[in-house]
C-alpha cells in the first residue's frame, strides 16, 4: 500500500493525497473485478458483467464508469496535486476490463491517473477492434490483445494508430503497456502505389512518456512503426513488417529494444529509412545534446524478404548521425540491409558493438553494409568504444575506439559462413572462420537465439553461436517471431 502512496508523494496538499489513499485502500481491501464490453450484445444500461455486459470501449469512457484520478489544476504536470474522477463508478484501479469480438470505436480518453493499473484486454478467443487508441494524460493502463486500424472505422482515414500522449494542459502520460496487438494500417498493401503509401499509411505507435512498454505487438503496413521518446521503456519482441518510414526510433534515456523483427522497407519519400535511427535533439535543435544508455539486443533487421517486392528501399540498420550517444550496448542484432549503413554512431563515448551480424543483400552499390564509429557531425570526437566479436561485411572508425577480434565477410563468401543466406539462415555453418574465433570480454551471456555463450572452446563471432545439437531453434523463428 505504501509503496502505492509513494508514487504519488508529490501531490501539494493533504486532500489530494487521502483521495489518493481512499481509492487504493477501496482497490487493496477489495478483490480486483472484472467487467465485460460487448459491441454485439452489450447495452450501457448493464451492470458491465458477464450476463449483461457494457457495449463499447468508447462509451464506457464516454459514460464515466471508470473510477481515478484527475488534475486539480491546469497545466498539470507529474507531482501535481489530484482529485478522484468519476467517484463511485465501478470500474475501479486494479480492475481488468474484458473486450468482445466487435467494433468499440475509435478510441480517446483524458486525465485518467490510475494508482493501479487498470487492465484492458481482449477476451479468450474475442477480436475486439478499434480504429485508432489514444489515451492522454494518464498512467497505469495495460493494453492486451486488440485489433488497431482504420479500416475498422466507417470511413478510412490516416492517423497515428496508438498513442499514450502527453499534453501541455492536461498532463503527461507514464508507465503504460501495449501489448500483443495488432496495429495496421490495411491488412494487404501489395497492391499500394507511391502515392497510396503516402496517402494511406498510417504510423504505428508513439510512446512520448516515461516508463512504456510495447510488447510483442504485430504493427503492418505503416508509415513509421514505434517511436519512443520517454525514458526508461521498453520495446521488445515486436514485429514491424512494410514500413515506409523508420522501423522503430529511440530518442530517450535508458531504453531497452530488443528481440524485436523490422522488415521490409519501402522507400516512396525523401525520408532517408532506417530500420533504427536516434538523435539528440534540446531547445528545438537536432545534435547538441546527448542520448544515454540505451540497448539494442537481439533485434533482427531486414531490408526486404522478397527481391521482387515493389518500391524497394535501401534500408539504413541501426543509423544514430546526431550525437552525442553515451553508454550504448549494441548487442547480438541481426542486419541485413542494402545499403552503406550497417550500424552507425557519429559521435559515441562509452558505446559497445559487440557480437552483431552485418551482411549486405548483394555486392551492388550503395554498399557494401558497414559498422561505424566516429566523430559527431560538428568533429566532438569518439570515446572510449568497443568494436569486438562482429562479424560485418566492413568495418571502420575513428580515434578513441577499440576494434578486435572481427571478421570481414565478402558478398561471394556468405555461402561459405551461412546455413542459409537466401533465405535469412545467418546461423552459422559447420567449420566457418567466425566458430570459437571471438574473445569472452564484453560478449553477451546469450545469442541472439537466447542460447548460452560459448558453445564450443571459445566465443563465436557474429550474433549466433554454432550448434551441432539437433534442437536448434528453427529458421522461422528468423522471419516470424
Amino acid at each position: 500500500m505504501m509503496n502505492v502512496f509513494k508514487q504519488f508523494k508529490g501531490l501539494k496538499n493533504f486532500a489530494a493525497g487521502l483521495a489518493v489513499l481512499a481509492i487504493c485502500l477501496v482497490a487493496a481491501q477489495s478483490r480486483a473485478a472484472e467487467f465485460y464490453v460487448d459491441p454485439i450484445n452489450g447495452s450501457m444500461g448493464g451492470n458491465g458483467s458477464v450476463s449483461h455486459p457494457w457495449s463499447t470501449l468508447q462509451a464506457v469512457f464516454d459514460q464515466g464508469v471508470i473510477e481515478s484520478l484527475k488534475p486539480v489544476n491546469h497545466p498539470h504536470d507529474k507531482g501535481d496535486s489530484l482529485e478522484i474522477k468519476n467517484a463511485g463508478a465501478p470500474v475501479k484501479p486494479g480492475d481488468t476490463i474484458i473486450l468482445m469480438t466487435g467494433y468499440h470505436g475509435s478510441i480517446y480518453a483524458v486525465e485518467y491517473y490510475n494508482p493501479l493499473v487498470i487492465t484492458i484486454r481482449a477476451g479468450d478467443g474475442q477480436t475486439p477492434r478499434v480504429g485508432s487508441l489514444e489515451l492522454r494524460s494518464g498512467c497505469n493502463w495495460h493494453v492486451k490483445g486488440l485489433s488497431i486500424s482504420p479500416s475498422h472505422d466507417p470511413v478510412y482515414g490516416q492517423k497515428l494508430l496508438a498513442t499514450f500522449s502527453s499534453h501541455g494542459w492536461t498532463g503527461p502520460s507514464y508507465n503504460c503497456t501495449i501489448e500483443n496487438c495488432r496495429l495496421f494500417s490495411v491488412e494487404d498493401s501489395s497492391s499500394w502505389s507511391v502515392q497510396d503509401w503516402n496517402d494511406l499509411s498510417c504510423t504505428g505507435l508513439s510512446l512520448p512518456g516515461d516508463g512504456m512498454k510495447a510488447l510483442g505487438n504485430i504493427l503492418k503496413n505503416v508509415n513509421f512503426g514505434i517511436t519512443v521518446s520517454g525514458d526508461h521503456c521498453t520495446v521488445a519482441r515486436n514485429v514491424i513488417e512494410n514500413f515506409s518510414g523508420d522501423g522503430m526510433r529511440g530518442l530517450g534515456d535508458f531504453g531497452t529494444f530488443e528481440y524485436n523483427t523490422v522488415k521490409n522497407c519501402y522507400d516512396v519519400n525523401a525520408n532517408h529509412d532506417d530500420g533504427f535511427q536516434s538523435w539528440s535533439y534540446l531547445n528545438g535543435q537536432v545534435g547538441i545534446s546527448t542520448v544515454y544508455n540505451i540497448t539494442l539486443r537481439g533485434n533482427l533487421f531486414i531490408n526486404r524478404t522478397d527481391p521482387n517486392q515493389p518500391h524497394p528501399g535501401a534500408l539504413q540498420g541501426i543509423g544514430c548521425f546526431d550525437g552525442m550517444f553515451e553508454n550504448w550496448i549494441i548487442e547480438n542484432n541481426v542486419v541485413v540491409t542494402d545499403h552503406w549503413h550497417g550500424i552507425t554512431l557519429l559521435g559515441a563515448v562509452n558505446c559497445r558493438i559487440v557480437n552483431n551480424t552485418v551482411v549486405d543483400l548483394n555486392d551492388e552499390r550503395p554498399g557494401p553494409a558497414w559498422i561505424r564509429i566516429d566523430d559527431h557531425k560538428n568533429g566532438t570526437p569518439s570515446s572510449n568504444c568497443v568494436i569486438r566479436n562482429n562479424l560485418a561485411t566492413s568495418v571502420s572508425y575513428e580515434g578513441g575506439v577499440t576494434a578486435d577480434h572481427n571478421l570481414l565477410v565478402t558478398w561471394d563468401e556468405y555461402p561459405l559462413f551461412f546455413k542459409d543466406f537466401a533465405h535469412f539462415d545467418l546461423r552459422l555453418k559447420y567449420g566457418c572462420p567466425a566458430i570459437d574465433s571471438g574473445s569472452a570480454l564484453l560478449s553477451p551471456l546469450n545469442d541472439h537465439l537466447g542460447r548460452p555463450r560459448p558453445q564450443g572452446r571459445s566465443h563465436d563471432i557474429g550474433a549466433f553461436e554454432f550448434s551441432s545439437s539437433a534442437a536448434l531453434v528453427p529458421v522461422r523463428y528468423l522471419l516470424d517471431r
